[in-house]
């Protein structure tokens, strides 16, 4: 050992215990912060929470307007957004919503799409095979009748389609 090893372990020695004395004192410093700081993140991430998803889906409500379903399945989500998209092909759409005044809701579908970020709505009724379908930009709103299959399969979403139950 060389005359020098002795200094540069009491050296280390020093550095160690100032940091190990440093530690409580941070810490100390910290202990409500760090609380309210965590609280203040949590509803900061509450407040931006978005219902948009790196991938399309898509969220059942009943008629009362709690979520109750979702549907992942990239099968499904595609054919309720093929329904959704039938509003330019079928011949007799109706523009707005009085024509379903009378109409009796069952669901409310709510189509998330990721790119670009937009949310559908279309809602499905148990005594008019129409749909309406809103939140269209410029049109707004739109109405038209549903096939028969399609009519079925959207009145009963946990047993035609792959609806995720959320209500235990």
């Amino acid at each position: 050992m060389t005359s020098s090893s002795p200094k540069k372990i009491i050296t280390l020695l020093m550095t160690l215990l100032a940091m190990v004395m440093t530690i409580p004192i941070l810490s100390g410093c910290s202990g409500n912060q760090s609380k309210e700081l965590n609280q203040l993140m949590i509803k900061s991430k509450k407040m931006q929470k978005s219902p948009f998803r790196k991938y399309d889906w898509v969220s059942i409500s009943n008629v009362k307007g709690k979520e109750i379903a979702q549907i992942t399945n990239r099968r499904d989500v595609i054919y309720i957004s093929n329904i959704v998209g039938d509003a330019a092909n079928v011949d007799q759409v109706g523009i707005g919503k009085k024509y379903l005044n009378n109409a009796h809701l069952t669901y409310r579908y709510t189509f998330y799409q990721a790119k670009p970020k937009v949310a559908i709505h279309m809602s499905v009724y148990s005594n008019s095979k129409h749909a309406q379908v809103s939140n269209i930009p410029i049109i707004h709103a739109v109405h038209y009748k549903l096939s028969d299959a399609n009519y079925q399969k959207l009145n009963h979403p946990f047993t035609r389609l792959n609806a995720v139950n959320l209500i235990h």
